[in-house]
């Protein structure tokens, strides 16, 4: 038989501790729930299964506090990591890292094709077209993988490939 989450206290109230999964992105970070001073059993017992029964969704972090530098660093690099040959990685690692900085104090869902745009035209003066295309793909692989990983909506790389 399970445990009992309904605990009573010392000062005859009653209170729970409701584990409600894991952080949606970094699957880490578990989420619970605390609630205390119910004045019956039964009263605890109400509010626990509301709170289990309430949609994960309601528990996430908002999509606007994921910067694109915390995605990149936590996020992006340690999934291309896996994607690529070592070499690869270690190659266009250095280039994400300095060339992405333009974007990392940014909400994921607050970048626009006109802030690309800028980027674009600020790389153009410093750097030769195929370093540029290179950048811009990986760009490109950074924002489809934040799509799949539904940070940010689709209509965004719409707007990015108008923009090339």
């Amino acid at each position: 038989m399970a445990k009992d989450p309904i605990k009573k206290a010392s000062n005859r109230t009653y209170y729970f501790r409701a584990n409600l999964g894991y952080h949606p992105i970094t699957q880490k970070k578990q989420i619970q729930k605390y609630c205390s001073g119910f004045k019956t059993k039964k009263e605890a017992r109400e509010k626990y299964s509301k709170l289990i029964l309430t949609s994960p969704n309601d528990f996430e972090e908002p999509k606007y506090l994921i910067t694109f530098g915390q995605f990149i660093e936590d996020t992006y690099l340690p999934w291309y990591k896996t994607q690529v040959k070592e070499s690869t990685y270690l190659n266009l690692l250095s280039a994400i890292q300095k060339h992405f900085k333009f974007f990392y104090q940014m909400p994921m869902d607050k970048i626009k094709a006109l802030d690309i745009q800028n980027w674009q035209l600020d790389l153009s003066e410093r750097f030769n077209p195929n370093y540029i295309r290179i950048l811009q793909g990986s760009l490109s692989i950074a924002f489809d993988r934040a799509i799949i990983l539904e940070l940010i909506e689709k209509f965004l790389s719409n707007d990015r490939s108008h923009q090339k």
